[in-house]
């Protein structure tokens, strides 16, 4: 209960900071507002079709990007002349705003699907990438001399040894590509998209219905914080037979 405290102080400020006329609540509603907005809207249907687009485009970009992601990592870190060549690439497009190539997409592929998805996918691939690499080359060399001693393959290597040691820093290059990939795909709806969360709030913005903006705003957070820990609850199942996993658990 203590851990979602900061969130339900937030939630009573932001009410009292309008209902005492702090801010003028034609510019910011209510919480209190925004809830009854999203009902209508969950009402009419138009947020549950809108929800499901932005989420089909987010997480099909983090799964594209994701497995892109952990292909070239695991490339990268065995390989040394992978290493040398996408080592610059990696570097010099870390820190792109992803959102800054939307336009360029547009020119490409139109307004829609593959505008988003594609956007999605840059954002998510590099954080995997990063964490695929790390994680490989973090596995102990006498590790790898022992198996390669007893004349392990190389596949047998790679699925038993690389990828298990690897896991828990591929993992967390997937969590941190889920926070954007949320990020980049309401942006990118907002310039090139006819449907989905960031269209919805782009619209009502625009029209100054700022309630129905707030509840999709609000309906996309909720969505996001149950997929981060849907993810979290994926990674302890699969790194359930790593020690530091429980010890971490029974910390909270």
């Amino acid at each position: 209960m203590f851990r979602y405290l900061p969130l339900m102080l937030f939630v009573a400020l932001w009410q009292a900071v309008v209902d005492l006329g702090v801010v003028d609540r034609h510019f910011l509603p209510s919480f209190t507002q925004t809830v009854a907005a999203l009902w209508e809207l969950m009402q009419s249907g138009e947020i549950a079709w809108n929800l499901w687009v932005t989420t089909y485009r987010s997480l099909g970009g983090l799964a594209i990007g994701s497995l892109l992601g952990i292909v070239l990592g695991l490339l990268m870190a065995t390989s040394l002349a992978a290493d040398r060549f996408f080592a610059p690439l990696v570097a010099t497009t870390y820190s792109l705003p992803k959102s800054s190539l939307i336009p360029l997409f547009i020119l490409w592929f139109g307004v829609g699907d593959v505008t988003a998805m594609l956007t999605v996918v840059l954002a998510c691939l590099l954080p995997v990438i990063v964490g695929t690499y790390q994680g490989v080359k973090a596995v102990p060399a006498i590790t790898l001399w022992s198996a390669r001693a007893m004349g392990t393959p190389a596949h047998v290597m790679l699925r038993r040894i690389l990828l298990p040691a690897a896991m828990r820093s591929i993992l967390t290059g997937v969590r941190l590509a889920l926070g954007f990939c949320y990020v980049l795909t309401i942006s990118a709806e907002m310039i090139a998209a006819k449907a989905g969360i960031g269209k919805l709030i782009f619209f009502y913005g625009e029209s100054g219905s700022y309630p129905y903006m707030f509840g999709g705003l609000l309906a996309i957070m909720v969505v996001a914080y149950a997929s981060d820990r849907l993810l979290i609850a994926g990674m302890d199942y699969l790194l359930r037979w790593d020690d530091s996993v429980h010890a971490s658990a029974e910390h909270e």
